[in-house]
């Protein structure tokens, strides 16, 4: 099934703030200012962006479902990052900003998984369950 132009429109949103927001870890990563394992959400976040945003823009069957996945880890990654941000003895400014980060990238995964299952592209067991 094909996505409707905004659907598109949020889940392009939803890449370009995805690769965004982690590529600019990089040189947090490579200046050693974080661990090796601080590399994994960061790759996992790119690396998803990439494959979401070539699948929706060559308008690809699984195009739907690739949306759906990358908002539902969006939505849970930032969910207990944010906790464990907010409970880890940070500075009031460290946790705004993150909580900024979290709360758009929340937005447009919801956004955007909404409009997928709106347009019936969704993966099966989600549309079942919100039918």
């Amino acid at each position: 099934m094909t996505l409707a132009r905004r659907t598109r429109a949020l889940a392009l949103a939803l890449c370009g703030w995805t690769l965004f927001t982690w590529i600019t870890r990089v040189p947090l990563l490579v200046s050693g200012d974080e661990s090796a394992l601080g590399l994994i959400p960061v790759v996992v976040f790119v690396a998803g962006g990439i494959a979401v945003g070539v699948a929706v823009l060559r308008r690809l069957d699984g195009a739907g479902t690739a949306v759906v996945a990358l908002a539902a880890w969006t939505v849970a990654y930032w969910a207990v990052r944010l906790a464990l941000i907010a409970t880890n003895g940070h500075e009031v400014a460290f946790v705004v900003v993150h909580a900024v980060l979290g709360l758009v990238a929340g937005t447009l995964a919801v956004l955007a998984g909404r409009a997928v299952l709106a347009d019936g592209a969704g993966p099966a067991w989600a549309r079942r369950s919100l039918a």
